[in-house]
């Protein structure tokens, strides 16, 4: 759900991506240009990639051909977790795979694709210990006016309090009102109509346009009605 997203932000800006991802854990959503990718309409990303990821596209919701012929061109990549994890490490690699459930092979092999090729990276993504709603602020001030810095995050803002979600979307504003480039790529949380326990609505804000849903999504990343 996160490639076709991102291509369509960098489509209407015609620039490189500066990623921030929130709560990004061991930092693999940040290395989304360096996997492969199967759509009904066509596939995506490096022949030789590690990891191929598929989903179940609904009917009449499939992501278009013309949108998997984008470039994606990532000068930078950072997130920010309270408890960032080195999956390089066997300590980190154990801990993620302690979350997945037994008897889901699938999900091991798609793991083990992706955690090395973070391993191989030249340079691996900046994972920056702290609370998001408070460190976002200070890289959004820092950020370029020569790229689109993209801020992105899957669920962990369905699970925000009240007010640190507020605390998020004014910092957002705030941003966005500057005049360098800056896109938002987000699980709507409930209260903003992010759906039913079986399907999300997937947003992407590029300012100083509104939000739009791009996609309705499941959980996982299993299914995917590409709306955009």
């Amino acid at each position: 759900m996160l490639l076709p997203t991102f291509l369509a932000a960098a489509a209407e800006t015609g620039l490189p991506l500066e990623l921030i991802e929130l709560g990004p854990s061991a930092g693999l959503n940040l290395l989304v240009d360096r996997y492969r990718y199967r759509y009904a309409n066509g596939s995506y990303g490096p022949a030789d990639a590690l990891l191929e990821l598929t989903t179940d596209e609904q009917s009449g919701g499939t992501v278009p051909a013309s949108l998997l012929g984008r470039e994606l061109v990532v000068h930078r990549r950072r997130g920010i977790d309270l408890a960032p994890v080195d999956a390089t490490t066997p300590d980190g690699y154990l801990l993620l795979r302690s979350f997945v459930w037994p008897g889901l092979d699938e999900r091991v092999a798609r793991l083990d694709a992706a955690v090395e090729t973070l391993r191989r990276m030249p340079e691996r993504p900046e994972l920056i210990q702290g609370d998001y709603t408070e460190v976002l602020t200070r890289l959004l001030a820092e950020r370029p006016a020569d790229a689109l810095t993209l801020v992105f995050e899957t669920f962990s803002t369905v699970y925000l309090p009240d007010a640190a979600a507020r605390q998020l979307a004014e910092a957002l504003e705030t941003a966005g009102g500057d005049d360098r480039p800056l896109a938002w790529v987000s699980v709507r949380r409930w209260e903003l109509g992010a759906g039913t326990d079986t399907a999300f609505e997937l947003e992407l804000r590029v300012w100083p346009g509104a939000s739009r849903v791009v996609a309705h999504v499941d959980p996982h990343g299993n299914t995917l009605d590409w709306r955009l």
